[in-house]
């Protein structure tokens, strides 16, 4: 079993509640309360800042030119097509700009935020793949979980579509190999952690969507 399983392994619990939660659920089959995916949204594009810097980071960090490149071109994916999705869901969720430029940041949200600069502080590339690879396989897992109908609504339709198209397929594999080269010599247990506490922060990440709901 190569690392990558091994520390998935190690967060299945929090792994699996994640990528099975009733989030992800009402997401596929396209009945989520817009209360429910916007006040989600307005917290997960917080994130955007710090993983422009982390990816920035991980450009830097990174040992070999190939994967200084391919950190960099992910960069504009984020800057680009991704950042575009949430101001168009913004829009059609009805969501004034101050509320989402400017809200109160959930417990996960900061959480998150404050573990991705602990990983752009520390140089530590390995520590950097970690929580690119939480953020971005665990995303893959449960937008794969969607059939071929995918719901309606293109603010649904295309958040799932962004995280299971074959380029963003290419993008998780690429960080998986990465973390599986420069951790293999790495002491397991300093990689675990990071590892399960980005877990169990998605976890929650997803619950909080529904705070305040019965």
């Amino acid at each position: 079993m190569d690392l990558c399983h091994r520390l998935r392994d190690a967060a299945k619990p929090y792994w699996d509640a994640s990528v099975n939660h009733r989030f992800v659920d009402q997401l596929l089959a396209g009945d989520i309360a817009d209360e429910v995916f916007g006040r989600y949204l307005v917290q997960d594009f917080r994130f955007c800042d710090t993983f422009v810097r982390l990816l920035g980071a991980a450009v830097c960090a990174a040992d070999d030119p190939e994967a200084r490149l391919t950190h960099a071109r992910q960069l504009s994916v984020l800057a680009g097509g991704e950042y575009r999705y949430f101001i168009d869901s913004f829009e059609a969720l009805n969501i004034p700009e101050s509320q989402w430029k400017n809200p109160t940041l959930s417990e996960p949200t900061q959480a998150f935020i404050a573990l991705m600069e602990k990983a752009c502080d520390s140089q530590d590339y390995a520590l950097m793949l970690v929580v690119l690879v939480v953020a971005e396989w665990l995303y893959l897992e449960w937008a794969q979980r969607a059939g071929n109908t995918l719901p309606p609504r293109p603010e649904h339709r295309d958040w799932i579509v962004l995280h299971n198209e074959p380029d963003f397929v290419r993008w998780v594999g690429f960080l998986c190999n990465e973390l599986n080269r420069v951790g293999a010599e790495r002491d397991f247990e300093t990689l675990r952690e990071p590892f399960v506490e980005a877990c169990q922060i998605e976890q929650r990440f997803f619950d909080m969507a529904f705070d305040g709901m019965r």
